[in-house]
């Protein structure tokens, strides 16, 4: 895969910024060059694409609750969030960074380009479609995350209390948004020649990474719209989804601190050591020889590996921090890249459309390559074959086959294990008995910030902001 500078894209952006829209006439006192009144497309581009994924790759949605959701890492103090201590302060700033920095940002980006006279034929159309595919993605994680949601009138100065759409709705917006999109594709010819920093502009990668995400938004709704699911599903197949390692979509951190991945520079720049690996993904790994474990994990000081009981109290996770595994140190590491989708993921969502008759083949098959996939992204690919043989598949439990393993493929991808572990129930969590909640949350509760500034519509889907049990359309097992 080639490799784009993240640091020298949003370096050229913050430049643009401030000084691009200067006049030439530089004694032009009416102008002022830190309030620029126009910024390029493509550096609004780099900037929804950064923010989107470092926000699900971020402490505070990744490391600090879906991932402790999922109990692939617990809190070694402060274990507020593992107990699952959440209310409408807690993610305030995430809801703000989907709308304000990647939705709007996007959205601007969208109308330059189509007022833009001198982007034509299917440069533009292309453009526009990779814009597309990316909102899309940011509304797909917050529906996920909250439910209910602005779509249809967000980001709209018309709309200054948008109403909130159904997931449902919304649901069928994305799909219907993707489809629009991939359709309009030309992968003969040209996008962004700067300002993508997933593909570099590479119509053909995005073609397939559109096709992956409406593969899984549409299984994700299977079990409340099988119809549909099968629809969008069979046309996801249709478009050519990411079909091995080499075509993952990765966003690839910087070296610089700055730019560096969310969860190195809460480790080594800020100094926190907050996290552990849990009991249950160390005892997991073992039992079923998992070599992905040196990967996952470190060891302790004591030379083993040793998971934290997952939901403790503070001094009781404490008491335990100094003898526990903290995460492996190249999982931190500043240009360790967030997941956006691979071909793991794309295999284990065809071998269940075969379990749900979406598609014909062999599932068995599916979940092999799902798994080889997944072993090799890793460094393991030449121990798949004893992996697997160790580890086969079982039809007649297969929600619990592939729930398991995608489990343990979303390691380090907290949302999407999340979803999935919401969706399929597997693997199998205990709710600790120091939680403050009775259930696993299943939604994030809505930020104070809604509330306040935009109360009368979201007292239209909820009369509870802090709400963490209440499942979410999708998720009816």
């Amino acid at each position: 895969m080639r490799k784009f500078s993240l640091y020298k894209a949003i370096s050229v952006f913050a430049v643009v910024f401030i000084f691009g829209c200067a006049s030439d006439d530089l004694l032009d006192i009416n102008i002022d060059p830190n309030n620029p009144t126009a910024v390029p497309a493509a550096n609004l581009v780099t900037q929804g694409e950064y923010s989107l994924y470092n926000t699900l790759h971020s402490r505070a949605y990744n490391a600090e609750m879906s991932m402790l959701m999922v109990q692939h890492w617990a809190q070694n103090e402060y274990a507020e969030e593992s107990r699952y201590n959440l209310n409408a302060n807690t993610f305030d700033g995430t809801w703000t960074s989907f709308y304000a920095s990647v939705i709007n940002e996007l959205a601007v980006a969208k109308r330059l380009i189509n007022e833009n006279p001198d982007i034509a034929g299917s440069t533009k159309t292309n453009q526009i479609a990779i814009i597309d595919i990316l909102i899309a993605d940011a509304y797909h994680s917050l529906t996920d995350g909250w439910g209910a949601i602005p779509y249809s009138q967000a980001i709209n100065p018309e709309f200054p209390n948008p109403q909130y759409d159904s997931q449902a709705d919304v649901y069928d917006g994305i799909l219907s948004s993707l489809d629009a999109a991939l359709s309009s594709l030309d992968v003969s010819g040209i996008s962004f020649v700067g300002g993508d920093i997933i593909f570099g502009g590479d119509v053909a990668a995005w073609k397939r990474l559109g096709a992956s995400i409406m593969m899984r938004a549409a299984m994700r709704i299977s079990d409340v719209d099988a119809a549909t699911a099968s629809e969008y599903f069979n046309k996801g197949v249709s478009y050519g989804p990411i079909l091995s390692n080499d075509q993952n979509a990765l966003l690839v951190f910087d070296a610089d601190p700055n730019l560096a991945n969310p969860l190195y520079i809460d480790n080594a720049i800020n100094n926190r050591d907050d996290f552990a690996v849990t009991d249950v993904l160390i005892t997991t790994l073992q039992d079923k020889n998992d070599p992905r474990l040196e990967a996952y994990a470190g060891l302790t000081n004591s030379g083993e590996y040793k998971g934290m009981p997952y939901g403790l109290t503070d001094a009781e996770a404490f008491a335990l921090k100094s003898t526990t595994s903290r995460p492996a140190t190249d999982v931190r590491a500043a240009t360790a890249p967030h997941v956006i989708f691979d071909y793991a993921e794309v295999a284990f969502l065809m071998a269940e459309a075969v379990e749900r008759g979406i598609i014909t083949g062999d599932a068995a098959d599916w979940y092999a390559q799902g798994v080889t996939a997944s072993l090799a992204y890793w460094g393991y690919a030449d121990q798949a074959a004893d992996y697997i043989a160790a580890n086969a598949y079982d039809a007649a439990n297969w929600k619990q086959s592939i729930g398991e393993q995608k489990w343990l493929a979303f390691y380090m991808n907290g949302p999407q294990a999340w979803a999935e572990w919401r969706r399929l129930d597997y693997p199998q969590l205990s709710v600790p008995a120091a939680a403050v909640n009775s259930v696993i949350p299943v939604r994030l509760p809505y930020p104070i910030s809604e509330d306040t500034r935009n109360g009368s519509s979201l007292s239209e889907v909820t009369s509870n902001i802090n709400d963490l049990n209440t499942k979410l359309w999708w998720d009816v097992n």
